[in-house]
């Protein structure tokens, strides 16, 4: 069983590589290993993240934890036709496969981690989608009696 000393070096350790490789600024004495090692966390960390969406979206009920908590899920969408103000009738709108699951997480995180805050295109197109919910065939909408 560790000790409450050997917790604290590992939770030192931790901050400790947080700090370097995340917090501290980039300056000229910083070396291609540093900078590399940097790129492989980020990397790894967007990795992690693909992968905890994919599995929400496709095998829990379609949504993360933060979605489910706002009464929210993602589901299929070929066609979406306004039926009066913030209400859209979405065909066929059923559970998300494994494969638009992963097209979606992809498209988002990777979008996000290099071009930009891809979200905002949610302001250019019909019923407020994302370009990498329009590239997957979902559409984000509230779930019923949620």
């Amino acid at each position: 069983m560790p000790s409450a000393n050997s917790t604290q070096t590992v939770t030192w350790d931790i901050a400790k590589f947080i700090t370097h490789f995340i917090i501290e600024e980039i300056d000229e004495n910083t070396s291609i290993e540093d900078l590399q090692k940097m790129m492989v966390v980020a990397l790894v960390y967007r990795v992690l993240v693909c992968v905890y969406e994919t599995i929400c979206i496709w095998g829990a009920g379609g949504a993360t934890p933060g979605k489910f908590l706002l009464g929210l899920r993602v589901v299929t969408c070929d066609t979406s036709t306004m039926v009066r103000p913030n209400r859209v009738f979405v065909v066929p709108a059923s559970n998300v496969s494994l494969s638009a699951s992963t097209v979606r997480a992809l498209n988002k995180n990777f979008s996000i981690a290099f071009l930009f805050p891809i979200f905002i295109t949610l302001l250019f197109f019909q019923h407020n989608r994302t370009v990498y919910d329009i590239v997957a065939g979902t559409i984000v909408v509230q779930r019923r009696g949620g």
